[in-house]
């Protein structure tokens, strides 16, 4: 059992695993406040849906957003964005699955994660050797500026397992079990920096 993606909000943290089930905790233990529950995706034109089937999970204080992308080869363009929103157990359940439009510079191969607050909602994208992002509303994640964001120097962008954000701060979680935090424009370390990272994943040994 692996998380394959992290979320938060403004009071809880969320890690969501490749067997459908998603906990809630803090920073440090993604368990803390709630034990691993089921969580069901709304199917997409037909299609039932797993995690797997998702390029991210983002959340608010309001709902949670689950991100698809459905890859059209002979179409312009030839990818569409789809997210839809529900309870933690339910994505989807609020509302169905509806277009969004990544950030210009970004598309489904140069695409890293995508964080939600209660303000906006950010795509973060790798351009070179750099991480940028675009902010935007959940149906334009194009609607606002995208920029560079600065990690330190001896962290870069492969070593980030998962990214999350509330209305305070984003989070990066890095392969060696700690995790950066600071605004879109710069992220870095804040001791205490360590997450539960042997309980989320287990193919680093």
């Amino acid at each position: 059992m692996q998380a394959i993606y992290f979320s938060a909000n403004n009071t809880m943290h969320f890690a969501w695993y490749d067997t459908n089930e998603v906990s809630a905790g803090t920073t440090a233990d993604h368990e803390a406040k709630r034990s691993r529950q089921r969580f069901t995706i709304k199917p997409f034109e037909g299609k039932p849906m797993t995690i797997e089937d998702l390029v991210s999970i983002s959340s608010n204080d309001a709902m949670h957003f689950a991100w698809h992308i459905e890859l059209t080869p002979k179409g312009d363009p030839d990818y569409h964005l789809w997210v839809c929103t529900g309870p933690s157990v339910a994505l989807g359940a609020k509302r169905d699955w509806y277009r969004s439009r990544l950030p210009r510079g970004a598309n489904p191969e140069n695409l890293r994660y995508i964080t939600s607050n209660n303000n906006m909602h950010f795509a973060w994208f790798q351009k070179g050797t750099e991480l940028w992002v675009g902010r935007g509303s959940s149906n334009d994640l194009d609607k606002h500026d995208t920029h560079h964001c600065i990690l330190p120097p001896e962290v870069k962008i492969d070593h980030i397992l998962y990214m999350a954000s509330n209305d305070k701060l984003h989070f990066a979680f890095l392969k060696n079990g700690t995790f950066l935090t600071g605004s879109s424009n710069k992220l870095d370390h804040v001791r205490p920096d360590v997450y539960d990272l042997e309980e989320m994943r287990d193919i680093f040994k």
